[in-house]
């Protein structure tokens, strides 16, 4: 396979082939068989219709005594290609204007959209953005955000909340079904790469992430973000105590602590809220207060140290995560409050 082709002065590559026929005293046929073309392609050699190939003349070399004109050059094959669509892209930009203006591709790039929207069977194999309706601010939208805000996390194109599955598999069939009232998408469910108990509760798309940003949550780092429940929660109440619910269902927790009264070694159940958002523990902290409870505030934690609270707050607020109800019902066994 030739790897390149020879180019000469105009007029010599022909006298070069005319020259080698007649000192070595051989034919068109001859020369093609040594160079492993054909005869025609010879005779379009030597009348210069196309440039000879650097293969032939290397066998030409070997098998006549021959003298290559000094004049000659080497170029790689195609060479003519880029010199070729140079000129046409000159010649069609005399004609038509530049190629691609950004008024050009702007309209391009819409009408390609328009086309994708009216006959997406068509682009079956291709990725469009989805769309998402911003669902109504209601109870339920803001204990998805609580729990967004508690174990989840926003990233550019993704939105997951991942959980125990272990223990709080139930809680997790009903935050998959709680996502899909509100934001009517089934979210993916898979297991946690580093930590096999984990399982992830995943709703994909740039279009959603844009769609929370909509209603006042933040993609990124919550720590570094100190992230804060959206103002059209935090001015109603009964949004209020429903994004709490999400809050307490995931970063919150049940527990029995003992403690010295008097004297006296008493054992008592408690709630806890932790956070590393001071936001977050505020909002927590002030709602429970408006709740008419006593919660006590530290740097990462908000306390309810009182039994008769806690079972205040699962009768009043509730909790949709099973485990949390079973550590309550278990503790309310062993002691009464």
């Amino acid at each position: 396979m030739s790897m390149g082709r020879v180019v000469f002065a105009k007029g010599k590559q022909g006298e070069f082939i005319k020259k080698i026929l007649r000192v070595s005293k051989v034919n068109v046929g001859d020369l093609a068989m040594v160079a492993n073309v054909s005869s025609r392609t010879i005779r379009d050699w030597r009348r210069e219709k196309f440039t000879l190939s650097d293969e032939a003349l290397k066998l030409w070399s070997k098998r006549f005594v021959i003298q290559v004109p000094t004049t000659t050059k080497t170029v790689p094959d195609y060479w003519y290609t880029a010199k070729g669509a140079r000129k046409g892209a000159l010649r069609r930009m005399e004609l038509h204007g530049p190629l691609g203006t950004s008024e050009g591709r702007s309209k391009g790039g819409k009408m390609s959209q328009l086309v994708r929207k009216l006959h997406p069977e068509k682009y079956a194999n291709c990725i469009l953005r989805k769309e998402f309706v911003i669902p109504k601010l209601s109870k339920d939208l803001a204990e998805a955000v609580g729990i967004i805000l508690g174990d989840g996390g926003i990233s550019n194109y993704q939105v997951k909340v991942t959980l125990n599955s272990d223990l709080e598999g139930d809680y997790a069939e009903y935050v998959s079904g709680l996502f899909n009232r509100v934001f009517g998408e089934t979210p993916r469910k898979h297991q946690g790469h580093t930590n096999k108990k984990d399982v992830n509760i995943c709703v994909s798309g740039a279009n959603f992430v844009k769609l929370l940003e909509s209603i006042g949550l933040r993609r990124g780092n919550k720590v570094k973000h100190q992230v804060r429940v959206p103002g059209w929660i935090v001015d109603d109440q009964r949004l209020s105590v429903a994004c709490l619910r999400g809050l307490m269902d995931t970063d919150g927790c049940v527990f029995l602590h003992n403690h010295v009264t008097h004297g006296v070694r008493c054992l008592n159940m408690g709630m806890c809220f932790s956070s590393h958002s001071e936001p977050l523990l505020e909002f927590v902290h002030s709602t429970l207060a408006r709740c008419q409870y006593t919660p006590k505030f530290n740097r990462t934690n908000v306390y309810l140290y009182r039994g008769g609270e806690v079972n205040s707050y699962f009768a009043k607020i509730g909790s949709h995560n099973s485990h949390h109800l079973a550590r309550w019902r278990e503790y309310c066994k062993k002691k009464s409050f």
